[in-house]
């Protein structure tokens, strides 16, 4: 390999990444893979992992989110639910709800439903909650 092949080939990388940049619309979802929607439960699902204290489960035991638009333009409910397999020692034909969030798929916002005050509040909210003795 000539030495002056790799410079030539970062430099036509640069080129074409930057021309595909600028045909870009401002404010247009840039990611031809994934709806704002998915984006949001994406980060949804990391919060609760990272955050959450849901990245330790027992054996046999998963999560997974039920997602349902709301009257409100723009929102949806989601529904965390617990999934367990047969050899978890939970009963398998069971999938119960854990929390309920509402999401904004247009800026990415997350709202934890509190059921005992029944109102949303925001994610920090959630994180208290799930803090508190």
């Amino acid at each position: 390999m000539k030495p002056f092949f790799l410079p030539g080939l970062i430099a036509l990388s640069v080129v074409s990444f930057s021309s595909d940049v600028r045909s870009a619309d401002p404010g247009k979802w840039p990611f031809q893979s994934e709806t704002r929607l998915e984006a949001v439960l994406t980060v949804l699902r990391w919060k609760l992992y990272s955050e959450a204290g849901f990245s330790d489960l027992p054996r046999g035991v998963t999560l997974g989110l039920d997602v349902a638009e709301v009257p409100e333009e723009g929102w949806y409910q989601v529904t965390l639910r617990e999934f367990h397999s047969t050899d978890s020692g939970f009963d398998p034909n069971v999938a119960p709800a854990i929390e309920h969030f509402h999401v904004r798929e247009s800026d990415g916002s997350i709202e934890w439903l509190d059921l005992v005050e029944n109102e949303r509040r925001p994610w920090s909210a959630f994180l208290q909650s799930r803090r508190a003795p």
